[in-house]
């Protein structure tokens, strides 16, 4: 997210009370606006429409739905985005243009074929186990294949550079999903979860053709080499699985308290347990400043003197080489410790805040109770995955999947065994696979700087290797004749 720096820069130049605050809000939009904009339209038609008037299993059968889309999405998406990233970095790096519009396509294909793949069966049961009416079914898989759309194109969007579209993009969508389940219901007598999951699905569908629009208009030239980026999720596995697991590991906490005692099952087909459900929520939103706080560090500092050593190692003499390392590498392991302090100060006072006032709006008893741990698992998921963005800036692709492997198995394992625990502990395994991810990505990044020079230079291919048969050997006489 290079282009976000030039804007901090600016902002930060000035070295002002309102130029730290500028750049603080600046930050937060782009990092994490179209969440807060999402969340916000949700509420607001929740409050707006009278949310809570509506049937127990109704509301249950529309925030299972949602959620179940919100999360299937970004598992599906999060690893084909992580290496189609890399293949457009590449693409620019060696100004490729006309190749980045072909790729979209076919990486959107390959996404939506996965979407299909998963949603299709799930659709079926819901109407066939389930008994829920098609139409609600309907509009559910559409929402879902356009949120798998708009997940997607956010890559793409990133590489223009152009952050501000994106939240623009978001903030025009949810108010058209406002506007349509507002009119949906009060003029046309439209059930609440139809209208609220209807105005969703067309806003998100305003959502993917902005952005569709926009890529094509910003990469406007195509050599129609659809297949020229498929050899990227076999050369980048170990991208694609760290990725995976990654993002697989910040829900299957959730997934396990699914099927626990008292959990709950909406249609035969919507597994959750909602005071876990809503604890996680509390505790993600409690540390997600920590995004936005690496962001500001990332791209106002580190990558300038990240840029700095790649140009050392391009002409400069080796004493120059060595010293851009050591400052980089110094900066790093400071910009870590630096963001681990600030979101711990950041998490400690919102937590008191969630303690002292949420329970005066209905937040009490088990979520008040699981929610503590599991504010410390995602004060450790978060403060990991900015340990991840730095193994990504060095090529690391063993370390990214490393790192996601071991959380996913760490949180997996921890969670069925904090199962058994009272209820205060249910969270103890999400922190314990965050804390084995981020003990092992930290030391992956110093071993790296023990190793830099020969990762850098010595374990890439300048030659693509290529497996064949070993020759026969031949013996030759000295007048050069082959030897019977």
């Amino acid at each position: 997210m290079a282009g976000i720096g030039f804007e901090l820069k600016r902002i930060f130049k000035k070295d002002s009370l309102i130029s730290v605050l500028s750049g603080a809000a600046y930050s937060t939009v782009i990092v994490i606006g179209p969440t807060i904009i999402v969340m916000a339209t949700l509420l607001a038609l929740y409050g707006v429409l009278g949310y809570m008037e509506v049937i127990y299993t109704d509301r249950e059968l529309l925030s299972s739905t949602i959620l179940y889309i919100f999360i299937f999405a970004l598992l599906i998406t999060a690893p084909i985005n992580a290496v189609m990233s890399r293949y457009i970095a590449d693409r620019i790096f060696e100004e490729e243009y006309e190749n980045i519009l072909p790729s979209f396509y076919t990486g959107l294909a390959i996404s939506e074929l996965a979407g299909a793949i998963v949603g299709i069966p799930f659709a079926a049961r819901l109407v066939l186990v389930g008994r829920v009416e098609l139409t609600f079914v309907a509009i559910s898989y559409l929402f879902f294949m356009e949120l798998i759309a708009v997940f997607y194109a956010l890559t793409y969007l990133t590489a223009t550079k152009d952050y501000k579209i994106v939240a623009l993009d978001f903030l025009i969508g949810m108010i058209v999903a406002f506007l349509v389940a507002f009119v949906a219901n009060k003029q046309y007598d439209c059930q609440l979860i139809y209208a609220i999951l209807g105005g969703m699905c067309v806003g998100f569908w305003v959502i993917a053709m902005l952005q569709f629009a926009y890529i094509r208009h910003f990469f406007s030239v195509s050599n129609r080499n659809y297949r020229g980026c498929l050899s990227y999720f076999g050369n980048f596995k170990l991208l694609f699985l760290g990725t995976l697991f990654y993002t697989l590991g910040i829900y299957v906490h959730n997934f396990v308290f699914w099927g626990i005692s008292g959990h709950l099952v909406i249609a035969e087909s919507f597994y959750s347990y909602q005071p876990y459900d809503m604890a996680a929520c509390l505790g993600m939103f409690t540390n997600i400043s920590a995004m936005v706080i690496f962001t500001v560090m990332a791209e106002t500092k580190f990558h300038d003197i990240y840029q700095s050593y790649n140009e050392a190692i391009i002409g400069a003499a080796l004493k120059d080489i060595e010293l851009a390392k050591k400052n980089m590498f110094r900066l790093l392991i400071q910009q870590i410790g630096y963001v681990v302090r600030v979101q711990a100060i950041i998490s400690v006072i919102i937590f008191l805040l969630v303690i002292i006032f949420l329970p005066d709006y209905g937040f009490s008893g088990l979520e008040m109770t699981i929610y503590p741990s599991l504010a410390a698992a995602f004060f450790g998921i978060f403060t990991m995955y900015c340990n991840i963005i730095f193994l990504y800036y060095f090529n690391d692709e063993t370390g990214t999947f490393y790192t996601g492997l071991i959380f996913f198995i760490g949180t997996l394992v921890g969670s069925l065994i904090a199962t058994r625990f009272e209820p205060q502990f249910y969270g103890i395994g999400a922190l314990f696979g965050a804390l084995l991810g981020w003990t092992f990505s930290y030391f992956r990044i110093r071993y790296l700087e023990k190793h830099f020079d020969y990762h850098i230079m010595c374990s890439m291919h300048v030659i693509k290797p290529k497996h064949t048969r070993k020759p026969d050997s031949v013996v030759y006489r000295r007048n050069g004749e082959k030897a019977e």
